[in-house]
This record gives C-alpha cells, sequence and structure tokens, in this order.
C-alpha cells in the first residue's frame, strides 16, 4: 500500500505537512450560502480541505425503529435528517466556489447514489464514515473510483479495520488513508487512546490522521505529534447555533488557533536526527566543562591529579581525557586558571579513546 495519497494538489503522509479538514457536516444548517460561508471561513483559517455529508434520509436510515415495547414507532430522526440532506445541485456549486477558493472540497457519500454524485462532481478523494466501516458495497463503490479513501474507523476493532482495507484493495485502489476515530460527540480525553494512530501506521504503512470530536486542539496537536498526517475538526459560526454538530464544533478563531498550533508543533517536531542546532554550537562552549591548572606547571613536571580541576567554559580538554594527562609529563610551562591543551603534553596519544573525545557516534537511523 502507498506511504502517502494525494489530495488535490497535496502529498499527504508521513514526512510532509498535516493535512487539515475542516468538517461542515451539517453546520450548513440546510443554508448554500451558509456553506459557502463556512468553506471560506475554513480557506481563510488555513485549512487545506473543508468537508460536507452527502446524504439522503431515505439512504442513510430507516424512517421506523423499535419502540421498547415489541412495535415499531416514527423514528424522530429522519425528518431532521431529511432536512439537513444536502441538494444535488448543491454539489455542483460547493466545488466550483471551493476550486476558486483554493480549498479542496471533500464529502462523505452515505450511499450508492451518493457516491456516483460525488465521482461525477469530481471529488479529488473520498470520506467513508465510522458507521459505514463494514458496508462493503460502498467501500467496493468509492475504491472503484480510483481516488483517495480516507476512511474512519471509530467504535472498531483492528480487525475490522483490516477487512475494510482488504476489500478496498481487492478493488484494485491501494490509495488509503485511515483515521482514529472515537465515535463520541463530543469525545473525552480519557477515550482518546492516540496510540492506536502508531498502531495503524505500523499495521498498514499507509497514511493514519486523527478525527477529533473533544473539545479544544490539545488533542489534535498531540495526535500531529504522534505522527497523524491527516486532522479534521468539526467547523461553525457559533456552538450556540441549534444543529446537531454545532455544540462539539470548533468555532472560527479557535480552528485557526489550530491549524497555527499544528504548524508550530510540524516545525517543533523537526528531523529525528540528533544533533546541536547552529545556536546551541555556542552553548556547547560556554556551557560544557574543560580541564584547567589549578598551579603553575614547569615544562618536564610529572602531571597528577592535584592539579587540575575540571570547570567551565570549554576551551581546552574535555574531561574524559583526564585520565590520559595522569603520568604524563608536561611539553612547556604551564600557567595557573589556564585551560589544559593536547599540545601541551609530552607523548599525548592523540588517537587513543581518552584522546578522541571529540569524535561524535552516528546514531543516525537508530
Amino acid at each position: 500500500m502507498a506511504e502517502k495519497v494525494i489530495i488535490g494538489s497535496r502529498e499527504v503522509g508521513p514526512g510532509f505537512p498535516t493535512y487539515i479538514i475542516a468538517e461542515v457536516g451539517s453546520n450548513h444548517d440546510a443554508s448554500l450560502e451558509r456553506a459557502m460561508e463556512l468553506a471560506k471561513a475554513a480557506r481563510d483559517a488555513g485549512a487545506d480541505g473543508v468537508k460536507f455529508q452527502s446524504f439522503t434520509a431515505e439512504g442513510l436510515i430507516n424512517p421506523l425503529r423499535p419502540d421498547g415495547a415489541g412495535g415499531w414507532e416514527d423514528h424522530h430522526a429522519y425528518e431532521v435528517i431529511d432536512k439537513l440532506t444536502l441538494p444535488a445541485k448543491w454539489h455542483y456549486e460547493l466545488k466550483r466556489y471551493c476550486d476558486e477558493l483554493g480549498i479542496d472540497f471533500l464529502s462523505a457519500p452515505f450511499d450508492l447514489g451518493r457516491a456516483d454524485l460525488l465521482h461525477m462532481v469530481g471529488v479529488s478523494a473520498y470520506k467513508i464514515a465510522s458507521g459505514d466501516i463494514t458496508y462493503v458495497q460502498l467501500l467496493q463503490r468509492v475504491a472503484s473510483f480510483d481516488k483517495p479513501v480516507i476512511l474512519s474507523t471509530g467504535a472498531s476493532y483492528l480487525e475490522e479495520v483490516d477487512e475494510a482495507v482488504k476489500v478496498i484493495m481487492a478493488a484494485g485502489n491501494s490509495q488509503i488513508a485511515l483515521m482514529h476515530c472515537v465515535s463520541l460527540y463530543p469525545s473525552k480525553f480519557e477515550d482518546a487512546n492516540l496510540k492506536c494512530i502508531t498502531t495503524m501506521r505500523k499495521a498498514w504503512g499507509v497514511p493514519v490522521g486523527f478525527s477529533d470530536h473533544s473539545a479544544g486542539s490539545l488533542l489534535a496537536i498531540g495526535a500531529v505529534s504522534l505522527g497523524a498526517s491527516i486532522i479534521e475538526k468539526h467547523l461553525t459560526f457559533s456552538r450556540e447555533l441549534g444543529g446537531p454538530d454545532h455544540s462539539y464544533a470548533m468555532e472560527i478563531g479557535e480552528f485557526k488557533e489550530m491549524v497555527d498550533d499544528i504548524r508550530s508543533i510540524e516545525i517543533a517536531l523537526g528531523t529525528g536526527l540528533k544533533k546541536p542546532t547552529e545556536q546551541e554550537i555556542g552553548e556547547r562552549v560556554g556551557a560544557r566543562r574543560s580541564i584547567y591548572l589549578r598551579k603553575d606547571v614547569a615544562a618536564g613536571m610529572v602531571l597528577t591529579s592535584d592539579l587540575f580541576k575540571v570547570v567551565r567554559h570549554a576551551h581546552g580538554m574535555e574531561p574524559c581525557q583526564l585520565s590520559g594527562v595522569i603520568g604524563k609529563e608536561a611539553a612547556r610551562d604551564l600557567k595557573q586558571n589556564m585551560p589544559l591543551l593536547v599540545d601541551d603534553i609530552s607523548e599525548f596519544d592523540k588517537t587513543s579513546e581518552t584522546g578522541a573525545a571529540a569524535k561524535k557516534p552516528d546514531f543516525a537511523g537508530r
């Protein structure tokens, strides 16, 4: 499978900047104008993609549900879902508008017809919601379009994720990104289990992200620190609005702050190669110690431990070289409080273990 996927113009995976998705969900509140405003706000806040949900009530939910007494009753959510359906025409308008804005238009299809619609609209990747990880027919249909599949894994066992990955692969599509997710709204910190990001990266070798429903940005930033390549957070203009997704979404300013923090943590993560920064080179001299003379020493005098002190700053031989100095003779007159140098010592073996302190082992890649 691919270690990276291409979403729009972006390479997504380890070693690339985090791909950040602003999840609108149903926060458009059945208004195309609101949907467009949220897309623009997402772009302005630094998101790479803005995601909607492509469903119909008929294709998503049964109109009846068990009533708890052995019968069936009207499902109260059916009417709500029907009102929040994103009309087919809006998909084309939102795609055009997002193209103008320079942000990727993404959506999660919740039935085969909506999957076909997104294919016709021309999305650059498909998101599969956690609840559809076992909807084999939808996985097969989306995989057949030969575009990246972003698969959410909330409330799933590892074996179920593996089965879904196999379905997508069997359809001839290896462009897979997995999203760790906790399917609670909102989710709590103690349920986050962020180490699953590392587990899934090791298991499948594909980009792994985090679809976050928790309050604030702490878990999203933590996920990036653990190697998440994609972050998805719900976006709203106000958590006080009445729709089903507003209460646990991020407001615009919070979302922008999260994006800025993610970009900062990416810089802070660095390359992983342990070595001093350019700015630390001077600190190696200022904070480290060298061997200094406690008293004047005449040329030819045998050097003993009482003649030396190990203090700052590092302008002479290193402390680890002291054992190789003892018993040697001074090559010249040495002055009190001056650093000891290799050339101050007669017959000092510069290639010995103690005389090679300047050598630095290369642990890169370990």
